[in-house]
C-alpha cells in the first residue's frame, strides 16, 4: 500500500472521488464476519481534470461480482441553463497597483454631496464599485500570455554567457514576473475560499484546483421542488429556493407568545440589560468590521470586508457615522425599505427598539 501511495504521488495522481453506494468491494459473508470496502478508485491528474472538469465516477451494482463496476463519465464542459452576468467584485489583486489607493479615494469622495446617513453610504458604495469596475477590469484577471513570454525570456538568460547587460536584463525579467505570479495566485487565492493556506509560496495551482473544485460543487444542475418535480431551468430552481426560504422564514400566528416567554428562565441580569442596552459606539463598529474574514462571500454590492479594513481610513467615518445613526436611532421603517438593496444586513421586521439590533 505504501509504495502503490509512492507511485501516486509521484504521477501526481489523485482520486477522483464517486457518486452513489460508498463501498466498491463486499467478502459477502453474513453477520459480523461481512467486510465491506472502498478499494477500486478511477484516479487522474491535474491537467486531465481541467479538462475534463464535470467528470463524474459511478459505483454501479454487479450480482456476480465482489467488487462493484465504476463508471467514469467525462463532461468537458458545464452546461449552464442561463448565462448570468458577472456582477462587481472587489478585487484582493487590486492591492498590489500603486494606484489602488488613489481610486477608490477619488471614487470615494466623488459622491460627497449626496444625502446623509445611510442612503448617502448606500450611494458611495455604489458609485465606488461602479468606479472601481471601469478601473480594474483590465487588471483582474492574469496576464497569462505575458507570463509565458517572461519564463520563456528568463530562462533563455538563464542559460546564456553570464554579461552585465544579461544580468540586469534577468533582474529585471524577474521582478516583473515575480509581480504578476503574485497577481495570479492571489487571484486564484480568492476565489478558492481557503482560508488556512497564505499565498507567497507559490501555491497557484493549488488554489485553482481548489477554485474549479468549489465551483463544481456549487453547480446546482436541478432540485426537486414542493411536489417532488425535478426542475432544471435556472428560474424553476430559484423560485423553489425562494419558496422554501420564505416559508422557513415566515413568521407563523402564535397567541401564546407572553405564555411561552414565562416559562422560559431568566438569564439576564440587570447588568448585562444595561450593557445591551447602552448605545453603540465607533469601537464596537470598527471591531466588528474587522473581526470578518476579509475576503468571504461579499452582499449584492460586490464589496467584501477586505475593502473596508484596507481603506478604513477613507471609508471609515462615513461607514461609522451611518451605522450609529441608524443603531442609536432605531429608524426602523426606511432603513428596511434600504435594506432591499442588500448593502446592510437587517433583520426583516420593523424594530422599535436599538438593542434589536445588537
Amino acid at each position: 500500500m505504501d509504495g502503490f501511495r509512492e507511485a501516486l504521488e509521484k504521477c501526481s495522481l489523485v482520486d477522483l472521488g464517486f457518486l452513489g453506494y460508498p463501498f466498491t468491494w463486499n467478502n459477502k459473508r453474513p453477520g459480523l464476519a461481512n467486510t465491506r470496502l472502498r478499494l477500486d478508485r478511477a484516479i487522474a491528474n491535474a491537467e486531465w481534470k481541467e479538462k475534463f472538469p464535470e467528470s463524474t465516477v459511478h459505483h454501479l451494482h454487479s450480482h456476480a461480482s465482489d467488487h462493484l463496476p465504476i463508471l467514469l463519465q467525462t463532461k468537458s464542459i458545464m452546461k449552464y441553463n442561463t448565462r448570468s452576468t458577472r456582477g462587481f467584485k472587489f478585487e484582493e489583486a487590486w492591492l498590489l497597483w500603486e494606484d489602488c489607493e488613489a481610486a477608490v479615494q477619488e471614487a470615494w469622495n466623488k459622491w460627497e454631496g449626496v444625502s446623509s446617513g445611510l442612503p448617502r453610504v448606500k450611494e458611495k458604495i455604489a458609485g465606488c464599485g461602479v468606479e472601481l469596475h471601469a478601473w480594474g477590469s483590465s487588471k483582474t484577471y492574469p496576464d497569462i500570455d505575458r507570463i509565458k513570454v517572461l519564463q520563456r525570456r528568463a530562462e533563455s538568460l538563464g542559460t546564456a554567457e553570464c554579461t552585465e547587460e544579461n544580468k540586469n536584463e534577468f533582474l529585471a525579467v524577474s521582478k516583473e514576473l515575480d509581480d504578476l505570479l503574485r497577481k495570479q495566485e492571489i487571484f486564484w487565492a480568492q476565489r478558492s475560499r481557503v482560508s488556512w493556506l497564505k499565498h507567497g509560496d507559490k501555491n497557484t495551482k493549488f488554489f485553482h484546483s481548489k477554485a474549479s473544485q468549489r465551483k463544481r460543487r456549487n453547480f446546482i444542475k436541478g432540485i426537486l421542488n414542493e411536489d417532488n418535480t425535478w426542475v432544471e431551468e435556472a428560474g424553476e430552481v430559484a423560485d423553489v429556493a425562494i419558496n422554501y426560504f420564505e416559508s422557513m422564514f415566515t413568521a407563523g400566528d402564535n397567541v401564546s407568545v407572553e405564555e411561552c416567554l414565562a416559562a422560559v428562565q431568566h438569564k439576564v441580569d440587570p447588568n448585562m440589560q444595561e450593557i445591551l442596552s447602552s448605545e453603540y459606539s465607533a469601537e464596537e463598529i470598527k471591531a466588528a468590521v474587522f473581526q470578518m474574514g476579509p475576503t468571504k462571500a461579499p452582499g449584492p454590492d460586490g464589496m467584501n470586508a477586505l475593502f473596508y479594513q484596507k481603506f478604513w481610513h477613507i471609508v471609515g467615518a462615513d461607514v461609522i457615522t451611518a451605522v450609529l445613526d441608524f443603531l442609536n436611532t432605531g429608524v426602523g421603517k426606511q432603513v428596511e425599505k434600504d435594506s432591499t438593496t442588500g448593502d446592510f444586513s437587517l433583520p426583516k421586521c420593523i424594530c422599535t427598539w436599538p438593542p434589536y439590533y445588537r
